[in-house]
C-alpha cells in the first residue's frame, strides 16, 4: 500500500460496502461518488432462503455473482476499497471470495461497524 494520498487516490476506482448482518449479508459496488454500480445478497440470486441466507457459503456465492454482474457490464475496476459494517459470518466469506476469484487489488480494508459511546438504552436481555 502506498502512503502517497494523491497515488492512492489515483488507484482506486471502486469501494465495495459489506453489510455482513446475523441474518444476511448485503453487497454494493459503488464508484468514488458512492453511485450503487452492482448489488447483491445472500438470498437475491444465490437461492438461499430464511436461515441459509446468513451463513458463509451464501455471503461466498453473492461475492462471486456481483463479480459476475460487474464484469458483464464491463466495469473498469483498478483498486477497490473494503468497507465491511457488522459481525456476521459473511465478513471472512467475502474476503477470502474476492482473494481468490476476483483479480481486483484491495487497495484498503476499514471496518466501519458503528460502535455505541453510551448511545441508546439497549433491550431488555431474554430470559429463557
Amino acid at each position: 500500500l502506498s502512503h502517497d494520498k494523491a497515488a492512492y487516490t489515483r488507484a482506486q476506482s471502486h469501494v465495495l460496502h459489506v453489510k455482513a448482518s446475523s441474518n444476511n449479508t448485503l453487497l454494493s459496488l459503488t464508484n468514488l461518488n458512492g453511485d450503487v454500480l452492482v448489488a447483491s445478497s445472500g438470498g437475491c440470486q444465490t437461492g438461499f432462503k430464511k436461515a441459509g441466507r446468513a451463513g458463509h457459503e451464501a455471503a461466498y456465492q453473492a461475492t462471486v455473482k456481483l463479480f459476475e454482474k460487474a464484469t458483464s457490464k464491463n466495469i473498469n475496476i483498478t483498486g477497490i476499497e473494503l468497507k465491511f459494517k457488522g459481525l456476521g459470518p459473511g465478513r471472512e466469506a467475502c474476503f477470502k471470495a474476492l482473494r481468490s476469484v476476483t483479480e481486483w487489488p484491495i487497495l484498503r480494508i476499514t471496518d466501519v461497524t458503528p460502535i455505541p459511546f453510551n448511545g441508546c438504552r439497549p433491550r431488555k436481555a431474554r430470559r429463557l
